[in-house]
């Protein structure tokens, strides 16, 4: 619906942007003493993670008819992370994986002119990352994110789609054995502007912020 274009200058900048990310963690453990680091195998393997998601939502509505702006919109939810980390040298790790949202999340409101909530939201990610020493590990995130949109209230903003987005953001894990850990992360995510069905082509721009804290399993 005439949206194919962003869409490809946004999974181009995705790409850069992981990119980017590797080289500079690459860089960092190139020159940090090993000495000064645990064995990041300590980190390695699959893992399985829920968290609890602390969320902040700025959601724009427009169309022929109106415009709506919901700003600071807090809601929270849960998600599940399947994850695999690889040990990359003494401290590099380098973490792939995926997220999905369980329940949803406000996009906003507006009395009874505009509601909103993000539906089905999930992410594929890469995260590489520094083991500080052998039970914490602070790390990085870029994500390829997608959720649908679904808004109610006057005719002129109702409506539903599915949307694509990036993420980024920064975490770390602490190892309580060898086995269990815990998690604390913060990303900030931006969709894609998009095109809503309705008669007047009402269309979403979103961003949301997200803290989370969550307990994880590494077998």
């Amino acid at each position: 619906m005439g949206f194919s274009g962003g869409e490809s200058v946004l999974s181009t900048y995705q790409t850069r942007t992981m990119k980017k990310l590797l080289i500079a963690s690459a860089i960092i453990a190139t020159f940090a003493a090993p000495q000064a680091f645990a064995q990041a195998k300590n980190f390695e393997g699959f893992s399985v993670g829920l968290n609890i998601n602390a969320n902040s939502s700025d959601t724009d509505i427009t169309n022929t008819g109106g415009f709506v702006k919901a700003t600071g919109q807090t809601s929270t939810n849960a998600s599940v992370q399947a994850q695999y980390n690889l040990a990359l040298g003494s401290a590099f790790v380098l973490g792939l994986g995926g997220a999905f949202e369980m329940g949803d999340a406000d996009l906003g409101s507006s009395g009874t002119t505009f509601s909103g909530k993000r539906k089905n939201a999930y992410s594929v990610f890469i995260a590489p990352g520094i083991a500080l020493d052998d039970s914490w590990l602070i790390y990085g995130k870029v994500a390829s994110i997608a959720a649908s949109f679904e808004t109610t209230g006057a005719a002129i903003f109702t409506g539903k789609t599915d949307t694509t987005g990036i993420g980024y953001g920064i975490g770390f894990q602490k190892m309580l054995n060898k086995n269990v850990y815990l998690q604390a992360e913060f990303m900030q995510n931006k969709y894609n502007d998009k095109t809503i069905v309705t008669t007047l082509t009402t269309q979403a721009k979103a961003e949301a912020r997200a803290f989370s804290f969550g307990v994880g399993y590494k077998f």
